[in-house]
């Protein structure tokens, strides 16, 4: 999809491709079909001037948007992988997780290299943080460049003897890495092969059924390709809520993908949806989408899917209410999407295979089938019901929070044990508690000073709240027993009101 993405780009140049709104909410062309496509041409000419070839690794932290869109089209052209840079993981993190991937290059936007050099204090505030980009290896600017910035990109580059789209490119080639969970010592990082990529962006492309004479709004890697493969336009949902709602009112898009967050923040400002609404990332009740379903939309879908498998199943609002208004226990997410295959293991956690399954993880062998860590089952129909997380992932705020990968860092002097965990904060969402148990006779006052420094680290893994308190032990290696520490914790924060 994304070969024939570059050629359906210039068959209609001058056409809308990416759009943004004005506060009125009036939709404003960030970037036409030909503009994109002569910009993934340019960066294509510049990394193949630098000596980058099939196979090579690129990180890349580019905000949403054209150019970052227009970077992952150079980097599929020359069968380059990409290693996708979050600064919301925290500088540690992302230090370990990038000397996994090893990148040849690091293509970085100017919002990007502030968050990582002078703009550190302020990023801080919106809980992103970067280690110093040079140390993960080369940089290169990509956008408007200023002070203080790496080198920017040659977008004059000679563009002879760039490969064309799709030459001679191996499918079972590695396209992508994401790094989703692990530890700073040792990171997990899935892999996405050219086959698996386009797989998965098949489904959502039929699912979706965009028209080129109407836009869809999604800010997704996953929304963006099969929309503008199609001619359609593509909204970035404005950040602001209000705003959101008016552009929503002013572009009736046919199709809208936000996540579960968001379509509560657009419905407490008052949206109306059209057409087709889809959510995932989190968990989305039945009770959310017949809202979005009464704010107007015609269908509300919710989408299961995981960084492993994108999409996985999906349900729309009445078939997912009338499964509840029959009583049935646990929370249906839909028949397995074409070419998916779904089944418990003999735990009953659920295990998925299919054509856009991950094709390994780095560093580890092939595996064909992707576990979840989602307890399931399949009802009569063989639709998928999920009965819970058999692993510690928090979500929060449609982000998965791996509390392994942080709690390590709560280990300071003067902390006996400490764990983090998720209490319930309605409509599927979670509060991320860290609970540390001081050593007897420390000061808790300075102890509470002392955790501030790694807490804020965590980037967007920052705790809701820290309690201290005596953490329950289970079992006969009494290790910390999760559900009673959250038990625990939701308990002292309703006395506390917090």
């Amino acid at each position: 999809m994304l070969d024939h993405l570059d050629h359906a780009l210039r068959s209609r140049p001058e056409r809308p491709a990416v759009l943004t709104a004005a506060r009125t909410g009036a939709p404003r062309v960030r970037a036409t079909r030909g503009e994109l496509a002569e910009l993934a041409d340019a960066f294509a000419a510049a990394l193949h001037a630098r000596g980058l070839r099939a196979g090579d690794t690129v990180g890349v932290a580019v905000r949403p948007g054209p150019r970052a869109l227009a970077v992952l089209l150079a980097l599929w052209r020359l069968g380059l992988r990409g290693a996708v840079l979050d600064p919301g993981a925290g500088p540690d993190v992302l230090r370990a997780r990038l000397a996994l991937a090893r990148p040849a290059l690091v293509l970085a936007d100017a919002a990007a290299q502030a968050v990582a050099g002078w703009a550190r204090p302020l990023a801080r505030r919106a809980l992103l943080a970067l280690p110093d980009l040079a140390e993960l290896g080369p940089v290169a600017t990509v956008g408007p460049r200023l002070p203080g910035c790496a080198p920017a990109l040659d977008l004059g580059a000679p563009r002879r003897g760039v490969p064309a789209p799709g030459v001679d490119l191996d499918g079972d080639a590695d396209a992508v890495i994401v790094f989703t969970s692990g530890t700073t010592s040792l990171p997990r990082a899935v892999v996405h092969t050219r086959a698996s990529l386009a797989a998965g962006m098949t489904t959502v492309s039929a699912l979706f059924d965009a028209r080129g004479d109407r836009p869809v709004l999604g800010g997704t890697f996953f929304v963006l390709v099969p929309a503008l493969a199609r001619g359609a336009a593509v909204a970035l949902p404005a950040g602001n809520s209000r705003v959101l709602a008016r552009q929503l009112d002013r572009l009736r898009p046919e199709d809208t993908y936000l996540t579960p967050p968001r379509l509560r923040d657009a419905l407490g400002a008052g949206a109306r949806f059209h057409g087709r609404v889809w959510t995932g990332s989190a968990p989305a009740g039945a009770g959310l989408l017949e809202r979005v379903r009464a704010a107007g939309a015609g269908e509300a879908w919710g989408v299961y899917a995981l960084t492993e498998l994108f999409p996985a199943a999906a349900v729309e609002a009445r078939e997912k209410s009338a499964f509840e208004a029959a009583g049935e226990p646990g929370d249906l997410v839909g028949a397995p999407l074409p070419g998916v295959r779904a089944e418990p293991d003999g735990s009953g956690q659920l295990l998925l295979s299919g054509p856009a399954a991950r094709h390994r993880y780095l560093g580890e062998e092939p595996d064909p089938w992707v576990r979840t860590g989602d307890r399931a089952r399949l009802d009569g129909a063989g639709r998928i019901v999920l009965e819970g997380r058999s692993k510690d992932m928090v979500l929060r705020r449609a982000e998965n929070i791996y509390p392994g990968l942080y709690e390590p860092a709560l280990h300071v002097p003067g902390v006996e044990l400490a764990v983090l965990v998720g209490i319930p904060a309605g409509d599927g969402d979670e509060r991320l508690v860290a609970v540390v148990q001081p050593r007897r006779g420390t000061d808790e006052q300075a102890l509470r000073a002392a955790l501030s420094e790694p807490v804020r680290r965590m980037g967007t893994a920052r705790p809701d709240a820290l309690l201290l308190a005596r953490i329950p032990l289970s079992g006969r290696s009494r290790k910390p027993d999760r559900a009673a520490t959250a038990a625990l914790a939701a308990r002292r924060l309703e006395v506390s009101g917090r």
